[in-house]
């Protein structure tokens, strides 16, 4: 169900994108981050044990696809290249965009454990599989290498407008929190 994800093995700046978006995560001490972003977003970005260093639309190069039968879509690929193009927490849907964030775990209690990813969004459904869901949940084990947490819209089902969330949790405790603001335009 997840689009992209950073592989625990990459190579310097080599993400592998799962399911139906792309995402990746970093860690810091607890604070609250007003939004960096622009215009009517009003949203903060919340890091405990964490350390955010970007977030917004990314651009990437794509390396293949794999089958992942567990995601709404079906396959992942798998990206390089990964660089911000812009950092805004509102995010325009078109095809091929992708959007999420850059971060590190940096509290060296975290080391070593297995924390949860979470992308929350509203109701998607595969019209080629009848596969539905709301959130993707994916697993990584902290190293301290810095991530990303990604998703990409590689089809117009995905386009899901409203508020998307992403997140870093340690069992119940939020460790990285980034919200998005999807909008569908209309032609």
């Amino acid at each position: 169900m997840r689009k992209c994800r950073l592989s625990l093995f990459r190579l310097i700046d080599r993400v592998v994108v799962a399911g139906i978006a792309t995402a990746i995560i970093v860690f810091s001490s607890t604070t609250l981050v007003p939004s960096r972003a622009h215009g009517t977003e009003t949203t903060t970005v919340s890091e405990n044990g964490a350390t955010v260093l970007d977030y917004g639309i990314y651009s990437h190069s794509i390396l293949g696809y794999t089958e992942a039968p567990n995601d709404i879509s079906g396959q992942r690929f798998t990206a390089a290249d990964v660089r911000l193009i812009r950092q805004t927490q509102t995010i325009l849907a078109q095809l091929d965009l992708t959007f999420g964030f850059r971060y590190r775990i940096t509290d060296p209690k975290l080391l070593g454990r297995r924390l949860t990813i979470t992308v929350r969004f509203p109701k998607m459904t595969n019209p080629a599989n009848g596969k539905s869901g709301t959130k993707l949940v994916d697993h990584f084990v902290v190293t301290g290498e810095e991530r990303r947490e990604l998703f990409r819209f590689d089809y117009t089902w995905e386009m899901a407008e409203g508020r998307w969330l992403f997140q870093v949790l340690d069992g119940s405790t939020v460790i990285v929190e980034i919200p998005f603001r999807v909008i569908v335009g209309v032609n």
